[in-house]
């Protein structure tokens, strides 16, 4: 209780760091699992019973497998308020899914390979780079890319990511993207970038042409000279389950 009271009164206090009138939160699971078949075979009746809990409150929700073996659970909510109710939520969620489905519960429990990890993540407005028309179940492969920067130059590690976009955009380099700032479970100075792509091929291949049009540019070249650096402690590749 004393947990979430504490986390509640964090969220909250958020009004002074995300301006924007649309906050949008990712609230992050991360965990393995010693048998994926056997993840696989559960997991229509776990996410049918997670979107009717939390229908309402959730925007969405999207389940990768990586190549580390971590499976991501992203659950996406908009404003404070849903986030709230999201959290509160959660604490009897997974009682009422073992009452209705007592034996998935079980064979899901032993089947978790260690401890999960929890976090919640606030989008930065700024930094995303989606079109209008952006559907997650159109995009099956993500890139990941998990950084930290120095607390104290947290907004000029923003602006010059804002910058370099812009930059890029001038050179010819597209690209989708969207970064998340932490709010919990992760350190508040660690940002969450996510490039989604139609596969692993697709990503890589206009990663290539990406960075030929950016090496020609000397422009470009030097921005990454200055500026404020960024510590990356994960980089993985995702595939979308649902």
């Amino acid at each position: 209780m004393k947990k979430i009271i504490l986390l509640l009164s964090l969220f909250i206090g958020l009004s002074s760091i995300a301006q924007d009138a649309t906050k949008r939160f990712a609230l992050l699971n991360e965990y393995k699992v010693k048998d994926m078949d056997i993840f696989r075979k559960n997991f229509p009746v776990n996410d049918a019973f997670a979107r009717k809990s939390y229908e309402g409150i959730m925007e969405n929700r999207a389940v990768h497998t990586s190549e580390t073996g971590n499976l991501y659970n992203f659950s996406f909510v908009d404003g404070d308020e849903n986030l709230g109710k999201f959290i509160t939520k959660r604490g009897t969620t997974n009682g009422k899914f073992r009452e209705v489905n007592p034996k998935i519960a079980e064979e899901n429990s032993n089947n978790t390979d260690g401890a999960w990890r929890r976090s919640t993540w606030i989008r930065v407005n700024e930094l995303e780079f989606l079109p209008a028309d952006f559907k997650m179940e159109d995009y099956n492969f993500r890139k990941i890319v998990i950084r930290t920067v120095p607390a104290n130059e947290q907004e000029a590690f923003e602006k010059q990511q804002l910058q370099q976009h812009e930059l890029g955009l001038k050179i010819g380099v597209k690209y989708l993207s969207v970064t998340w700032r932490a709010v919990d479970g992760y350190p508040t100075n660690t940002y969450l970038t996510i490039l989604p792509d139609n596969s692993i091929l697709d990503f890589y291949t206009h990663y290539a042409d990406r960075q030929q049009k950016r090496n020609n540019s000397k422009e470009f070249n030097d921005s990454m000279k200055t500026g404020v650096k960024s510590n990356i402690i994960r980089i993985d590749h995702l595939s979308r389950v649902h």
